[in-house]
């Protein structure tokens, strides 16, 4: 699917790739890379990418606990999320634009919002289920803790 710009959207199969390109750029930012620095990226991958497919397209591939890692990451702020999030938008609009694009940055958002409330860390951005642009997850096939 591509957009009137001729970018194209998010596929499943790019899924991995853009994660990668995206965990590179956090590698190398001075905040957020020493909560990344012990993780062994060519095991996590695979299983972040079976996280975002089961969210954007619906394969159910992912099953875990995606929130309970951060409770071991002490000293996360509010500030980290904001890099992150902001970090996955740039990533992600580099290289696709369109509905599933916009899925995942919204989706990033979301979870950002609710691993910050589940970690008592008042959020850097409010959060209105109601909002138009916010997108609606298929509970059955969501992942448990996501």
């Amino acid at each position: 699917m591509s957009n009137a710009t001729n970018v194209p959207d998010i596929a499943d199969e790019d899924i991995a790739p853009l994660l990668v390109e995206f965990y590179d750029t956090i590698a190398r930012d001075e905040m957020l890379a020493p909560y990344f620095a012990r993780i062994d990226m060519t095991e996590h991958i695979p299983r972040i990418a079976d996280f975002w497919s089961t969210l954007i397209f619906h394969t159910g591939r992912y099953s875990g606990n995606a929130f309970r890692p951060h409770l071991e990451m002490p000293g996360l702020t509010a500030a980290h999320f904001a890099r992150w999030v902001a970090t996955l938008e740039l990533t992600v609009d580099a290289r696709f634009a369109g509905p599933h694009a916009e899925t995942m940055k919204a989706l990033g958002h979301r979870i950002a919002y609710s691993m910050q409330l589940r970690l008592g860390i008042h959020p850097f951005e409010s959060y209105n289920a109601g909002d138009p642009g916010v997108v609606r997850i298929d509970r059955r096939n969501r992942p448990q803790e996501a």
